[in-house]
Formats: structure tokens, sequence, C-alpha cells
């Protein structure tokens, strides 16, 4: 019989005696650990206060469902996809259009939904992989976007810390 390795270190060229008894047939019994999920005071977070609702976000949710989104025009005769837009301020819009149509009207489309006087400089990319969309007078086939996503990043107009 073999010594383990921790009893070798300690006794390395010592003769030792080793007992071992077979316990086999012995059931073992092992207790679980209890479980405890709290045990102590609490205290209440946030506030116990009702949640005031004023008229003005009324009527600014009223208004805002009242603004329908610009309609396109799809044809139905020719094949129709998807385009899911991500606008620069967080929005997420899914408009069909027909695989012919430029990547212009979608830009059109874009400036409509966010309001011509609202509306900054921007270019059109993909999500992934990342590419610019340059070339406008290609269609959504040619250029490969059916059931794309597309994502609206906001254009640089000034340097930032020009008024230092």
């Amino acid at each position: 019989m073999e010594l383990p390795l921790e009893l070798q270190k300690i006794y390395d060229k010592e003769e030792v005696d080793v007992k071992v008894e077979d316990k086999k047939d012995e059931e073992c019994a092992s207790r679980k650990p209890v479980f405890y999920p709290f045990s102590g005071q609490g205290y209440r977070l946030g506030s116990a206060t009702p949640k005031i609702v004023s008229k003005v976000q009324k009527d600014y949710e009223e208004a805002a469902a009242d603004i329908s989104p610009p309609v396109v025009v799809v044809n139905d005769l020719e094949p129709i996809t998807n385009i899911q837009i991500w606008l620069a301020d967080g929005r997420r819009i899914v408009q069909k259009f027909n695989v012919s149509s430029r990547i212009s009207q979608v830009r059109d489309y874009i400036e409509k939904v966010q309001g011509y006087r609202e509306s900054l400089p921007f270019i059109l990319t993909t999500s992934l992989p990342l590419r610019e969309l340059l070339d406008e007078t290609l269609t959504l086939e040619e250029a490969h976007l059916q059931n794309a996503v597309l994502v609206q990043r906001l254009k640089k107009t000034t340097e930032p810390f020009s008024n230092l």
C-alpha cells in the first residue's frame, strides 16, 4: 500500500503504520444546512405617498397620440420588406417599403417622422456589420437591406470645447 502524498512530505523515509476501517455498510447521514432567507428588521424603501399625475402630462400624451406617422405608399404588386429604424432619440420604428424603394426615400421618411424643424444632420448605418449608407440612390434590394435594421446617427455639427 502506498502512502498518500500529504503524509509522504511529513514522513519522508520513516515507516508509518496506517489503520483503515471499512465503513461501506454504514449509512452516512449528512445534514443540509437550514436556509433562512431573511431574519431581522426591514426598512421600507421609497415613499409611501401616492403617485401624483398632472394634467399637463395627459395633454402631452393625447397630443402625441393624435400625431400619426407619415404614410409610405407601398405597391402591393412588388416585393415588400420591413425596415426597422432606430432613431437617434431612442425610438424604434418598423415600416414597410418596396424593395425597389431608394435609401433616399427611407431618409425622407425619417425626416417626416421627426419633423423638418427638428431634423439635425444625420447619416444612416446598418446595425451589424456597421456600414454607412452613403449612396442614397441605391435601392433597398441593391444595398442588400431587405428586412434590415437601420440606425440613425447624428453628425457632429460643432467641435467639442470650441467655446473655451
